[in-house]
Parts: structure tokens; C-alpha cells; sequence
């Protein structure tokens, strides 16, 4: 195993890797399904799920539609801090179809999205 990165690589077809979050929640399409990872605060990508929530918020605000929207939430842990930080970026109405979860003490917002949509029983459930 090589550590460096350009070992073994011609510099001018070498991509780079490292992009900002902003650009890896592009790749995200409507009704794709997205997993995440970490406990509480530790090891949660606390940037792509704001950049999520800002891209999908924007383009609410442009179209009336947000997008990505009508996402499949897949976590085993409590993400966040029960307020405002973690999964809680993602409880707006439409961002959100289906959960997948294993932990609800810190995804308020989920439950505030279920009661708003009056989703049927099973779409915000523990797993």
C-alpha cells in the first residue's frame, strides 16, 4: 500500500479527490437514499448535512420544489444534538420520504416533519 497520492500516477490525469461539500451533495438526486454515520457529535458530517439542507432549502426558494427531495434516511445512532445539529438539518417537509433509524432521542425534527405531513404510521419509525 502506497500512502503517498500521486505515486504510481501520471499528474496530469490525476483527479483530485477533495472537494467541498457543497459539490459532494450535487451527486444527491431526488429520491435517492443516503446513509450516515457517528454518535451524537462524534464522527457525523455535520457540513454535508448543512449543505444538504441549504441546497434543498434554495431550491425550494427558486421553484416553489425542493430538491433532493423525497430521500430515504438510512442511520443506526443518535446523530446531533437534539435541536438544531445532525439529522435535525434534514426535517423539512419533502426533503425527507422514508427513515430508517435506530436512535429518535436526538431527530426532533422527524417527529415534527411526521406530525406537519401526517405521514402514515411506519414512514418515521425506529427500525
Amino acid at each position: 500500500m502506497h500512502l503517498d497520492p500521486q505515486h504510481g500516477t501520471d499528474t496530469g490525469t490525476r483527479r483530485d479527490k477533495i472537494t467541498s461539500a457543497a459539490e459532494a451533495v450535487r451527486l444527491i438526486h431526488d429520491g435517492d437514499t443516503v446513509a450516515t454515520g457517528g454518535f451524537v457529535g462524534i464522527g457525523f458530517a455535520e457540513g454535508i448535512a448543512v449543505a444538504l439542507e441549504q441546497r434543498f432549502l434554495a431550491s425550494q426558494a427558486e421553484g416553489g420544489h425542493g430538491s433532493p427531495r423525497d430521500l430515504t434516511l438510512v442511520y443506526a445512532a443518535g446523530q446531533g444534538d437534539g435541536h438544531e445539529r445532525g439529522l435535525n438539518h434534514w426535517g423539512h417537509v419533502g426533503l425527507v420520504r422514508r427513515v430508517i433509524g435506530g436512535h429518535w432521542g436526538w431527530f426532533r425534527s422527524c417527529r415534527r416533519w411526521r406530525w406537519a405531513t401526517r405521514s402514515r404510521p411506519g414512514t418515521c419509525r425506529r427500525a
